[in-house]
Formats: structure tokens, C-alpha cells, sequence
């Protein structure tokens, strides 16, 4: 009969080999450079995409560490990667060579997902990570605003690297909500990160204005706005409330004062224009009527919308109407449930270590998706895998931190110590939440 102690033993992860922390933190790095590549690196695939492949293998290395049973959320989004397998081998074979790569794509995806998510659960390398995604869009504004790299979209409006606009912009939203809550919102403040993050907020924030993303901006302001719901005393909430006031309230003035998003606003408000969406959207609800259970299957469905207006191929230019023309209701149920599980994730994790940061991530990356369709990319997997790790209770965590765990990127500058010496760090951090409020993963 196996020992009890043994047993025990079992539970607690192992460190995390340097290698493998190195490949997490380039590979969220790269993200935001994602359609940053050269010749030689185009021909092999993006940059983000290389360092995703470095860090599977380096998963590998350690799969009791990289690859713990995953939560619920990720099941649900299998099964509907499963189903999308399914109606794509059955439907429509004139079109199996890009529903092949795309599922193919979803497939890595889903697997970066589930090692991001193990790895998001050790306290010192999920900060590690969010810092880098900060840096990253740090980067890449300032390029922007200096004019390296830029692209010119028309409308006054410009890009990295020929990027989509919408999409660059909402990347940079998800940065500056990380800079924000990882400085505020979490259950301490981040007390040396708050003169940085004053600094970096007006270039990151600029930068956003410059894409014109209409809806980038709307999703930012409500993931500032969501960074409320921290745990804490009533003067700690407003005085989050004051915060987020302050940050809404430069970037209203500072998209009032671009000529460009100033005129996309005013044409949205007055006009009611919404650059074409509502004619897709209301062709891509017709369609979902015609085939409620099953769908028009992966890529068909695009090519079938873009029948309708004239196209080619058409973009639902909603995460929500993609699923439900792609899979009808079977695929819908398991994609929207996994997204309820994580919104009730991101629902917990406001009592513990990460507060409202994982709740004003997800509304940022929702809210976008209302006009946009990211469930192909690497940064919507990235916060999900986040969002699922928070949800882990922070006196959890820090009774399952290694003795000996280190990271020698040491972004705040603080080796770590003993289990007890960071248990007591985490105790400090969450600002000694009563066992009351405490809840069970």
C-alpha cells in the first residue's frame, strides 16, 4: 500500500526548468509582433508561431508540470473543436485543404492553451508574463507613434507591420488593462509599478487612438471600468473608481482630439455607421436560421456569406455569429459554454491574487469580439489560459509553490525564498482576505 506521504507528495508541482520559462515569457513577448516578420522568418511562419512550436517542445521536457489535467472550459472548447472536425471532413470538400489548416491551427492552439494555463498557475512567472505582454505593447507603441513600421489604413488611420487596425487596437487595449490591474487591480497595489505605469499609460493609450479602433476603444474603457469589482474596503474601491475615471477620461480627450477617430465616432453617433457590419451581421443571422443545428461547417459558411453580398469570401465580423453559422447550435453550446466558464473563472479569481484583472481582461476580449472574430488566435487562447489559472485560490497557490522555486527573470527585482517565506509574500499580497470570503476552485 503506497505511503500517505508519498502520496502527498505528488501534489505539489515540481520547479519549473529555466528553459521552459524562458520559451513562455519570449513567446508571450512575441504576440503582439505577430505579423512582424521578415523573408526568411515568413517562410516558416510568424515569429509568435515559431516560439509557440519552441515552447510545446520545451513542454515537453516536463509533462507533469506542462500538461496537469485541465479545467472544464478547456473540454468544452475541444468539444467544439470536435464537432468543427467533424462538419469539416463531411460538408463541403471542395473546401477541405482550408478547413484542414484552419482546424490544424486550432488544434496547436488549444494545446498552447493547456500549457499557458498550468504555467499561469505559478504566481511568480504568471506576473513574469503579464509584464512582458505590458513591454511588448510598450515596443510597439512607441514604434508606432515614431513611425517605424507604420502603415497608413486610410481614414487617417494606421497600423504596425500591415496589421489590421481593429486588431492591433485591441491588442494594445488587452496591454494597457494588464499595465492598469496589475498596478491597481490586483489585491495589492503594485506601489513601485505605479510611476511606470503612469508613464507608459499616455503612449500606449495614444497609440490605440492612432488605429482608430472604434471598437478596441468601447472594449477598453469597459475593461478599465470592470477593474472596480477588486476585493477591498469601500475607500479601496473608490479610490479604484478615481483611477479608472482618470484613465476613461484621458482617453476620451485624447480620441476627441484626433481628427480621425473624432470623425468615426461622430459618423457612428449621428449616423448610426458601423463600416458595413450591420449587412453582414444580418445575413449571417439569416443564414444561422436556415441551418440552426449543424451550420454551413468551417470556411463554408464564409464563403457562403460572402456569396450573399458579393464576395468571395466574407468575415462574420462577430466571434459569436462565426460559431453559430459554423456550427450551428451542437458546436455553439460547447464554444459559449466555455466562455461561461470562464467569465464565472474570471468571477472568482476577483477575491484572490489576480482580483479584477482577469474579469477587465475578459470584458476587453468579449466586448471586441462583438465586431471581430479572434477564436484563431494566439492572444484570445493566452488570456483564456490566464483567466482560467486566476481562479485558483491564492492560499492554494501558496501552499503549492515549491520549496526551492526561483526565476531568475526577476522582473520586481525580489529573489523568492522558501515555501514559507513566499507563502507568507502571497498572505501579504492579497491583503490577508478573510477566511469568510474565501472560496473553494
Amino acid at each position: 500500500m503506497p505511503n500517505r506521504q508519498d502520496s502527498d507528495r505528488t501534489n505539489v508541482p515540481e520547479n519549473v526548468l529555466p528553459s521552459i520559462r524562458y520559451a513562455f515569457y519570449l513567446f508571450v513577448f512575441a504576440i503582439p509582433f505577430e505579423t512582424a516578420s521578415t523573408g526568411t522568418v515568413s517562410a516558416i511562419g510568424s515569429i509568435p508561431m515559431i516560439l509557440g512550436m519552441v515552447l510545446t517542445g520545451a513542454a515537453l521536457l516536463q509533462p507533469r508540470v506542462c500538461f496537469n489535467p485541465p479545467p472544464g472550459a478547456f473540454w468544452c472548447f475541444v468539444g467544439y473543436f470536435v464537432v468543427c472536425l467533424a462538419l469539416g471532413l463531411t460538408q463541403n470538400l471542395d473546401y477541405i485543404r482550408p478547413v484542414l489548416t484552419k482546424l490544424f491551427t486550432l488544434g496547436q492552439l488549444l494545446v498552447l492553451m493547456w500549457i499557458c494555463f498550468n504555467l499561469f498557475r505559478y504566481p511568480e512567472i504568471c506576473r513574469n508574463a503579464l509584464l512582458m505582454f505590458v513591454a511588448a505593447c510598450t515596443i510597439l507603441s512607441v514604434l508606432q507613434i515614431l513611425g517605424v513600421g507604420t502603415v497608413s489604413v486610410g481614414q487617417g488611420r494606421s497600423s504596425m507591420f500591415g496589421d489590421n487596425a481593429n486588431t492591433l487596437g485591441a491588442t494594445l487595449a488587452l496591454g494597457l488593462i494588464v499595465l492598469v490591474g496589475i498596478t491597481y487591480g490586483r489585491t495589492a497595489v503594485e506601489r513601485r509599478m505605479t510611476l511606470l505605469a503612469w508613464a507608459v499609460f499616455p503612449i500606449i493609450g495614444t497609440s490605440i487612438i492612432m488605429t482608430g479602433s472604434r471598437g478596441a476603444l468601447l472594449a477598453l474603457m469597459l475593461g478599465i471600468a470592470i477593474l472596480i469589482i477588486r476585493d477591498g474596503s469601500w475607500g479601496t474601491k473608490l479610490k479604484m473608481a478615481s483611477i479608472a475615471v482618470l484613465a476613461i477620461g484621458f482617453l476620451a480627450l485624447t480620441a476627441l482630439s484626433d481628427d480621425a477617430m473624432r470623425t468615426r465616432l461622430e459618423r457612428s453617433w449621428y449616423k448610426g455607421e458601423t463600416a458595413g457590419r450591420d449587412k453582414i451581421h444580418d445575413h449571417a443571422w439569416g443564414m444561422f436560421f436556415q441551418k440552426p443545428m449543424l451550420g454551413w461547417g468551417p470556411v463554408y459558411n464564409m464563403v457562403e456569406l460572402g456569396s450573399r453580398l458579393g464576395k468571395t469570401l466574407k468575415d462574420t465580423h462577430s466571434l459569436y455569429l462565426m460559431v453559430l453559422t459554423e456550427t450551428g447550435l451542437l458546436g455553439s453550446i460547447l464554444f459559449f459554454g466555455g466562455l461561461g466558464l470562464l467569465v464565472r473563472a474570471a468571477w472568482l479569481a476577483r477575491v484572490r491574487i489576480e482580483g479584477s484583472l482577469p474579469m477587465a481582461m475578459l470584458t476587453c476580449l468579449l466586448i471586441f469580439n462583438l465586431s471581430g472574430t479572434w477564436q484563431n488566435r494566439k492572444l484570445f487562447w493566452l488570456t483564456a489560459a490566464y483567466v482560467l489559472a486566476s481562479a485558483r485560490s491564492f492560499r492554494e497557490a501558496a501552499q503549492q509553490v515549491p520549496v526551492q522555486f526561483s526565476d531568475s527573470i526577476d522582473v520586481a527585482g525580489q529573489g523568492a525564498g522558501t515555501a514559507a517565506s513566499f507563502s507568507e509574500a502571497i498572505n501579504a499580497e492579497s491583503g490577508r482576505v478573510s477566511t469568510r470570503r474565501q472560496r473553494p476552485t
